[in-house]
């Protein structure tokens, strides 16, 4: 025989043949639980509304064909009747054709008739089986005419239909870059989709009917092997292009999000400080205005009250200095964008600016491993607010900052010779707990050593990453 050979690969294949259709189901499972994790985290997204239509789809497909893999492996036809093979595939089918209709729907009737059309087709289609039933056709018959006519009817333009939908979906609200970066994986989502339409809802069923009336011009398992992998690798491209294409999103959004709670965050820091603004050091300088007022008017009359007077309202003013100038270090926030040394040389530079207090910075070992620049951001963060603190409630004179440079790990320690940290009030305010959670994002580990009369003293320590060589 001039091509037995493909024959012989057949004979070959059929033994494991199970296999292929167990990976062709796996795939498909895979599919269909990622999209039931990805679609409560993506509510926002006009696709991710329907996701459930494909996961239902895809657990349909990947339970048809872990029949077929697990009937030649028990010695038995099939698993399921043929009927409820059929009715599972045609369910399976008809939430494909129903997450294609449903892309960018206009509002009105149209929208209406798009929404109800595939279950209206699919219990058209039910109801036809079940009037074949009743009036006596054989079972296999139904289930072959049965599974013919959705792979036709359901799944062929359920799959282009999808396939248009991934390439003319609206992303409004998304950054053109986004957009860009999201086309690709978002057309081969739309490939994979497309191509499943053509090989289960054409090939398959001119397969199925050439073989049923006895042409057949290849064997059948080798038809069957390639078939199955075939859509396999189609649900491979569906899963990588929709899980890459709502992951590129999600990050959108979630940076997004970030910069609305930035945002609120800076709102309510400009509130506090306006707050404290309004209650201490306007207050303060009224006060003192008040007293100028009074020197003026007994200046004349009691020379030595009105001196008393005069020194009590210039303490208060050297008092209200201080604490703008505390609140112009508070004001600060930008980060440095420098190396550690250089960028702490600044921020202590302007603290001593701001609060008068001495600073001195001690640097042992060598920069041999330079942070990222986001772990950098951090490290500046810390010490800010630790310096913020001590300006605010520590009533210290010197500050001291160490920074030690590890072979694993880098170590910064912030001490200051103020009233200790069990004199200074901690139930409010988000100092501590900040520090202590840009801490945590650094993966490094905080200490914190006070006694009452002897200051506090901070030490965080920071592993080095495998890519900060």
């Amino acid at each position: 025989m001039r091509f037995g050979w493909v024959w012989e690969i057949g004979r070959v294949l059929g033994t494991i043949t199970p296999l292929f259709h167990f990976i062709h189901g796996l795939v498909f499972l895979i599919l269909g639980l990622v999209l039931l994790f990805t679609h409560p985290r993506a509510q926002r997204l006009e696709l991710a509304r329907r996701l459930p239509l494909l996961a239902v789809f895809a657990f349909c497909e990947a339970t048809a064909a872990w029949e077929r893999a697990l009937a030649p492996a028990l010695s038995m036809g099939s698993l399921l009747p043929p009927l409820l093979r059929t009715a599972l595939l045609g369910t399976g089918y008809g939430a494909l054709l129903a997450f294609g209709l449903l892309a960018r729907l206009p509002p009105g009737r149209r929208a209406r008739f798009r929404t109800g059309l595939a279950p209206a087709l699919v219990i058209a289609w039910l109801t036809v089986l079940l009037i074949l039933t009743l009036e006596g056709m054989p079972a296999d018959e139904i289930a072959f005419a049965g599974e013919i006519a959705i792979r036709c009817g359901l799944a062929l333009p359920g799959g282009i239909l999808a396939l248009l939908s991934m390439r003319h979906q609206s992303y409004r609200g998304i950054e053109l870059q986004v957009q860009n970066a999201i086309r690709g994986p978002r057309r081969v989502a739309g490939v994979g989709l497309g191509l499943f339409g053509l090989l289960a809802g054409l090939l398959l069923p001119s397969l199925l009917i050439t073989e049923s009336i006895g042409l057949i011009p290849l064997p059948p398992r080798l038809v069957q092997v390639t078939t199955s992998t075939l859509i396999s690798l189609c649900g491979v491209s569906i899963t990588y292009g929709l899980m890459r294409t709502l992951s590129l999103i999600q990050r959108e959004v979630e940076r997004w999000i970030e910069g609305v709670e930035q945002s609120l965050a800076l709102a309510a820091e400009r509130e506090r400080i306006g707050r404290e603004l309004h209650d201490g050091i306007i207050q303060s300088i009224y006060a003192a205005g008040l007293m100028l007022e009074g020197v003026r008017q007994t200046i004349e009359e009691d020379p030595p009250a009105a001196r008393v007077q005069l020194s009590r309202a210039m303490v208060s003013l050297n008092q209200t200095i201080q604490d703008i100038r505390r609140y112009i270090f508070d004001l600060r926030g930008g980060v440095p964008e420098a190396d550690l040394v250089s960028g702490l040389e600044e921020l202590l530079r302007d603290f001593r600016v701001n609060t008068l207090l001495e600073t001195k910075l001690i640097v042992e070992g060598e920069d041999a491993r330079p942070l990222g620049v986001e772990r950098r951001r951090h490290i500046f963060q810390i010490a800010r607010e630790a310096l913020s603190n001590v300006a605010r409630h520590a009533q210290a004179r010197r500050v001291e900052v160490r920074l030690l440079y590890g072979p694993d790990t880098l170590q910064l320690q912030i001490a200051d010779d103020g009233v200790g940290l069990t004199a200074i009030p901690t139930t409010s305010g988000q100092g501590l707990r900040n520090i202590r959670e840009r801490a945590r994002l650094l993966e490094g580990t905080l200490d914190i050593d006070s006694a009452p009369g002897q200051g506090v003293t901070l030490t965080l320590t920071v592993p080095y990453l495998k890519g900060e060589v």
